[in-house]
C-alpha cells in the first residue's frame, strides 16, 4: 500500500512536470487544447449523468429518432409514388380513350 501511494505521488509529480513543459513549449495552443479537453470532460459527465437519471442511452435514443425520421420519409415517398401512379394511369387511360 505504501508503495502504491509513493508511486501515485511520483506520477502526480511527473504529470505536473510534463504539463509545465508542454505549456512552455506550446504556449497558448496547449492552453486552448487543455480548455477544450476540460469542456469535453464536463460535457461527457453531464451527458452520462443525464443518461443514468433518465435510464436511456443517448445512442439508442438517437437511433430511435433516426429510425422514426426514415419511417416518415419512407411513408411520404410511398404516398408520392401512389400519386404519380394515379396520374400516369389517368394519362394512359385518356390517351387510350383519345385513340
Amino acid at each position: 500500500m505504501i508503495l502504491t501511494v509513493h508511486l501515485l505521488a511520483m506520477l502526480r509529480t511527473r504529470i505536473v512536470e510534463l504539463d509545465r513543459k508542454l505549456a512552455l513549449r506550446h504556449g497558448d495552443r496547449y492552453d486552448k487544447i487543455k480548455h477544450q479537453l476540460d469542456e469535453a470532460k464536463k460535457w461527457y459527465q453531464t451527458t452520462k449523468s443525464e443518461a443514468q437519471s433518465s435510464n436511456t442511452i443517448p445512442l439508442e435514443q438517437k437511433q430511435e429518432e433516426t429510425t422514426d425520421q426514415f419511417a416518415k420519409a419512407g411513408s411520404g415517398a410511398a404516398r408520392q409514388e401512389d400519386v404519380i401512379k394515379q396520374k400516369l394511369k389517368k394519362l394512359l387511360n385518356n390517351r387510350i380513350k383519345a385513340k
